[in-house]
């Protein structure tokens, strides 16, 4: 298929033009952009700054769909303008928070604005009974979740759902750490958190230490570079 991967069709939008020029036009670095023409792929925001700037269409551009027609974009990466973009377009941008939600032993950096956002498609999300609205990606890491979820694994986290489901695997949230677990309720009330690797014990919150304890929503996909 002609165009079909986002380096086929940035080298449709040069043209011509050096990849430098082209960069300095789009307003992105040449590093960056040698990148992206080399297979990398860009952040929902960066897309966005090229669409706009070369007037064509936001889906085109991302995965090869319609038109490469031109249409009015907002500008990015702020949220609201985001989720304004969100309404013209069958996908969904995704917040990738500046979260480590960690999958071994210690603490983890939260930070609350965006680094960036990913877009999926809104039926896919729906097909797994992910709410787009409430859809954010994190990334894991530490190994107490092996063979399952990887250090630098790529979370994509519903985080309306914070009821648990015995051994479905959530993000806990306990002081300042953000925890990747699968979660077991027990009959005296506690909670055990449970760890995929074996070289990593149960860990038990007793019914009076549970209110310390956040559910911020459940691990409903992941991703990994090969």
């Amino acid at each position: 298929m002609v165009n079909d991967t986002f380096a086929e069709r940035l080298k449709v939008l040069i043209g011509n033009q050096s990849a430098n020029a082209f960069a300095r036009e789009v307003d992105i670095g040449e590093s960056l952009m040698r990148k992206y023409l080399a297979g990398a792929t860009p952040g929902i925001d960066k897309v966005a700054q090229i669409a706009k700037v070369k007037g064509v269409a936001l889906d085109w551009l991302i995965n090869g769909e319609g038109e490469m027609s031109t249409v009015e974009l907002p500008q990015l990466p702020q949220r609201v303008q985001a989720t304004e973009l969100e309404a013209k377009s069958e996908f969904t941008l995704v917040p990738r928070l500046d979260v480590q939600a960690s999958a071994g032993a210690g603490r983890v950096t939260i930070g609350e604005d965006p680094l960036e956002y990913l877009a999926f498609q809104s039926t896919w999300l729906r097909s797994r009974n992910i709410n787009p609205a409430f859809a954010r990606i994190l990334t894991a890491r530490g190994d107490s979740m092996e063979e399952t979820i990887r250090d630098g694994d790529v979370l994509l986290v519903d985080t309306s759902i914070n009821r648990i489901r015995d051994n479905t695997i959530y993000v806990i949230v306990y002081g300042d750490m953000v925890l990747v677990k699968r979660v077991h309720g027990r009959l005296n009330g506690s909670l055990q958190l449970i760890s995929d690797n074996p070289r990593y014990p149960a860990e038990e919150v007793s019914a009076g230490e549970i209110e310390q304890l956040h559910v911020a929503g459940r691990v409903m996909w992941f991703g990994r570079s090969i």
